[in-house]
């Protein structure tokens, strides 16, 4: 997604608390409550987290009732990395698809570009590769 898109929020998924490592949503963003942000999952309660700095730990398990969210733009978005877990209650909606551009209309893929996050399966660790 960019910033100019427009894109369908999908709020039903949220009231149904169906969640996925890879949806992009909208929620709350934690240190300043009055502003909404799109990032996507990329953890769920219970799975372990590679961080990248300024958080202070390498990694973390995401507690009960939260998850982990980033942005695609690795170096350029203000997500879990700064302030850690979020709760699963300040989300507010999944984005579906994006409608315009038309050149870029269809539905959200569950991957960012370049596919830079990767699931270890025996592990429950997200690593970052970078591009």
């Amino acid at each position: 997604m960019l910033q100019k898109d427009v894109v369908l929020f999908n709020r039903w998924a949220i009231a149904k608390y169906e969640y996925n490592i890879g949806d992009i949503v909208t929620l709350a963003r934690p240190d300043v409550p009055e502003r909404t942000v799109i990032k996507r999952i990329v953890a769920l309660e219970g799975d372990v987290v590679q961080t990248r700095a300024p958080y202070p730990e390498t990694h973390i398990r995401v507690p009960k009732g939260h998850c982990w969210i980033e942005g695609d733009e690795m170096f350029h978005s203000t997500d879990s990395n700064h302030y850690g877990p979020v709760p699963l209650g300040l989300i507010k909606a999944k984005v579906e698809y994006i409608l315009y551009p038309f050149n870029r209309f269809g539905k959200i893929p569950d991957k960012p570009r370049g596919s830079r996050v990767h699931y270890a399966p025996g592990h429950r660790v997200y690593n970052r590769v970078d591009e």
